[in-house]
């Protein structure tokens, strides 16, 4: 049962959590998404984006593209993981943020919002985009209650000609 307060604090990842990583990336992403997405769409990108292997690589940080992971604890136990970085001059990406499912609406995902938004205003960031599935109403909602706006849709990462996903792109000016 979740906690009514959160007591969570977000860090920055290390090697020893990249296999609890994987596991809340696969299943938040496998839960978010099972009724949007064909299931084809959604194995080839838990295969590729969250195989502990490459979860494992992309522990530390190779700034200013990628921050690192950061994650979410609670009690000593990893309940999410975001991670974000720069990809021009002023210009920030949030990659991605997903929550263990029994964990979602608890003010995790603005928590690693804010450390992600915080690592790239430090480095110089003066907006902030993202990618969110169209169709993801819940996805919309918590971006754009936090400031981000529509900007435009595109292909998703992965996605083939014949499968037609699209992404929104959103975007945050910081101020």
């Amino acid at each position: 049962m979740p906690r009514s307060s959160l007591t969570a604090v977000a860090r920055s990842a290390t090697s020893a959590d990249a296999d609890r990583i994987a596991e809340i990336c696969t299943m938040a992403y496998r839960a978010a998404y099972s009724e949007l997405l064909p299931a084809g769409y959604i194995d080839r990108t838990s295969d590729i984006y969250f195989g502990t292997a490459r979860v494992a690589r992309q522990v530390p940080p190779n700034p200013p593209k990628w921050f690192g992971y950061q994650v979410a604890e609670e009690d000593g136990r990893l309940v999410g993981a975001a991670g974000g970085g720069m990809t021009g001059a002023g210009v920030g990406e949030l990659h991605l943020i997903y929550l263990d499912p029994a964990e979602r609406g608890r003010g995790l995902g603005t928590l690693l919002l804010d450390r992600v938004i915080e690592q790239i205003r430090s480095a110089g960031g003066t907006e902030v985009w993202l990618s969110v599935f169209l169709g993801d109403g819940e996805g919309i909602g918590f971006y754009r209650s936090r400031g981000f706006q529509p900007v435009e849709t595109v292909q998703a990462d992965l996605s083939r000609t014949d499968d037609h996903i699209r992404s929104l792109r959103m975007r945050r000016v910081l101020d």
